[in-house]
């Protein structure tokens, strides 16, 4: 009996300390594997892995140093199936060949994917065609298809006109991804909103802030968005850049316009880099949530 009781005891004041050592995964988490943008400054270019119930399951944007991040984080790709691009630029999407070799060879069986981006214009394909330009039959790395798992790909060209509805492309066992088209100069843009479990999380992409008000929708009340911080607030970057980028100053009033309880800039720049006080004092202006910014291998989980 004795015996009987020192185990419980000891069961009483380990249990606490085991729950605490094991906290519950969060719905969504985002990795960032690259914070970067299209210049060589030691960050890969924009990419996340969306993790759901603590399993990578979606890949958003495939900036150039983004496998080598999913290598070094040891990243399990078995249940990324959905891919969503923001644009085309070679930042955000460079290293999606890339990404599907990596999936491939570890799979055990075929890999159906379903992947979202912008329809074309200019001298930008649509994404249905950039994907098979990569991996589709005469395309660049056609290869692929032979090399490790059969792959499918179900692609699907998003609308670009800022006056284009908000749509849902996903939504299956609670999880729920919507988009809208931004604006990004020349290049086709769309946003994208991912929710699961009462969990949100927002990503702006590259945009201007003449789609800003398409943003506010998208990211109502959003636990976090993920916005793209590529220039400072006038006459801070080269002018050309504001038709490209939206200034933290705008920034910080579409956060508080939005309602989102927290943000994450993105896509950071040298000069944004070294100016991270002015930056956040620009956004502190309007917006009076926590304000972060990302780094490649950065961890946040969504909704805590």
């Amino acid at each position: 009996m004795k015996t009987l009781i020192v185990l419980a005891v000891a069961v009483v004041v380990l249990l606490p300390t085991r729950l605490h050592a094991d906290p519950a995964k969060p719905a969504l988490e985002v990795v960032v594997l690259g914070s970067g943008g299209p210049r060589a400054f030691g960050r890969a270019g924009s990419s996340y892995i969306v993790v759901v119930d603590g399993r990578p399951r979606i890949l958003v944007d495939a900036g150039p140093g983004a496998f080598l991040r999913i290598g070094e984080l040891h990243l399990h790709l078995g249940k990324v199936d959905t891919v969503l691009l923001t644009h085309l630029h070679i930042d955000h999407s460079a290293d999606l060949a890339a990404f599907f070799n990596a999936r491939a060879l570890t799979s055990d069986g075929p890999i159906a994917y379903r992947i979202f981006g912008p329809d074309g214009a200019g001298l930008f394909p649509k994404t249905s065609r950039f994907v098979d330009l990569l991996v589709g039959d005469g395309g660049a790395f056609a290869y692929q298809k032979t090399f490790g798992a059969r792959e499918s790909f179900a692609v699907r060209d998003l609308a670009i006109r800022l006056d284009s509805m908000r749509t849902k492309i996903v939504d299956e066992d609670g999880l729920v991804v919507e988009e809208i088209a931004t604006h990004h100069d020349d290049c086709p843009s769309v946003a994208y909103r991912i929710s699961y479990r009462g969990a949100v999380v927002v990503f702006s992409g590259d945009m201007d802030a003449s789609a800003l008000p398409n943003l506010v929708q998208l990211a109502k009340n959003a636990d976090l968005l993920i916005f793209n911080c590529a220039v400072l607030d006038p006459p801070g970057s080269p002018t050309q850049l504001y038709d490209l980028h939206t200034p933290p100053k705008k920034i910080g009033e579409a956060a508080r316009e939005s309602g989102v309880k927290g943000l994450l800039l993105s896509h950071l720049a040298p000069d944004v880099e070294g100016q991270e006080n002015a930056v956040r004092k620009s956004i502190r202006a309007a917006f009076a949530g926590p304000i972060r910014f990302a780094s490649d291998r950065m961890r946040v989980p969504v909704g805590k």
